[in-house]
């Protein structure tokens, strides 16, 4: 299981891909279905679509 948040190192949120399981500080937690990721100027935005459990989203 893979924990995420705001403080975890964004070479570990790039690495979280389709089939891991994952737990964010908010207590959402499950296998990840898709994932997507949005580049910005000064921030990159990672969108976790988790099963039975929503999105999860974390701003780097």
């Amino acid at each position: 299981m893979i924990h995420v948040s705001k403080n975890t190192n964004a070479a570990i949120l790039d690495r979280v891909k389709k089939g891991d399981v994952i737990s964010f500080a908010n207590g959402k937690s499950g296998e990840v279905l898709a994932v997507q990721i949005l580049e910005h100027s000064t921030q990159k935005e990672y969108y976790y679509k988790i099963k039975n459990d929503g999105i999860v989203l974390v701003i780097k």
